[in-house]
């Protein structure tokens, strides 16, 4: 018995290679079906999974001396074999693009007092680090925090009940407003603004001589005219050019640098390398397909 303990525990020490040295902000490892949150001092696994939240850092160790530090937004997979160049695995743009679903989820981040969640007509306690779904209900008796897909995080107080909205983020920012621009945001046309943030399914009227254009998360831009109606749907914008990097933060995949072309297709990220380019300097955009 005593020598099945020695081999079991030498196992656990092998499996957890690393230590999270410094922990700033909120940052998330994935274990079972829901992320939790992690402390300073933790060690951690080939393998693991951290959801590192926008304005979050986190410095792991690992025990072969190595040692990298992220800061988010991002995911990325714990893995001694490729430190320190461990891949940035999503890179939210506020909210425009990313992975898969199963890279960016709605998270609950936090909980105080008494919350449920009410799925496919049945209650169940909610569990801090849960993964949330559109059209999940979520009773609060207290508080509850929400990260949705890394674009915003949402806190709700006192005694409510909350319908889980994956458009709950902005996705666009009004720029150029000339003239008389009305938004519709679902409680009726109000005059706008340039730099109001516009979410999924709102409604720009662009009245005779007037002029807007529309800046998407996911670096589309569209300008309108008068007389016209837009919707804002990101699906529906032509992408025109690269994604504003000071809107994002910027993937490091292998030896890549922060000065390789990061382009946006749909939803998904391309990354491409300038050969030869060592200069500072930002690169070209890329030529729109």
């Amino acid at each position: 018995m005593a020598l099945v303990l020695q081999v079991s525990g030498a196992l656990a020490k092998d499996a957890q290679n690393a230590v999270l040295a410094e922990v700033k902000g909120d940052v998330l490892l994935f274990q079972g079906d829901r992320y939790l949150p992690v402390k300073a001092g933790q060690r951690v696994s080939d393998g693991d999974r951290l959801m590192i939240m926008e304005g979050a850092e986190v410095k792991v160790v690992f025990d072969s001396g190595c040692e990298v530090t992220w800061k988010g937004a991002k995911i990325v997979d714990i893995d001694v074999k490729s430190c320190p160049t461990l891949a940035g695995l999503w890179i939210p743009c506020m909210g425009g693009a990313g992975g898969g679903a199963d890279d960016v989820a709605i998270i609950l981040t936090q909980i105080a007092g008494s919350v449920l969640v009410k799925r496919d007509g049945q209650y169940h306690t909610a569990k801090e680090g849960e993964v949330l779904h559109h059209g999940d209900e979520l009773k609060v008796d207290g508080k509850a925090e929400v990260n949705y897909k890394g674009a915003c995080s949402r806190v709700y107080e006192g005694s409510k009940t909350v319908m889980i909205d994956e458009n709950t983020c902005p996705i666009a920012v009004l720029k150029e407003v000339k003239g008389e621009v009305l938004v519709d945001a679902g409680q009726g046309f109000q005059p706008a603004a340039e730099g109001l943030k516009l979410k999924h399914g709102a409604k720009v009227k662009v009245p005779e001589k007037s002029h807007v254009k529309i800046s998407y998360f996911n670096g589309c831009d569209e300008a309108w005219d008068g007389l016209k109606t837009v919707g804002i749907d990101a699906d529906k914008c032509p992408l025109v050019a690269a994604a504003p990097v000071g809107n994002c933060t910027p993937a490091i995949f292998g030896n890549q640098t922060a000065f390789d072309v990061i382009t946006f297709v749909g939803t998904g990220v391309v990354l491409g390398i300038i050969p030869g380019r060592d200069d500072p300097s930002p690169p070209p955009p890329p030529i729109s397909p």
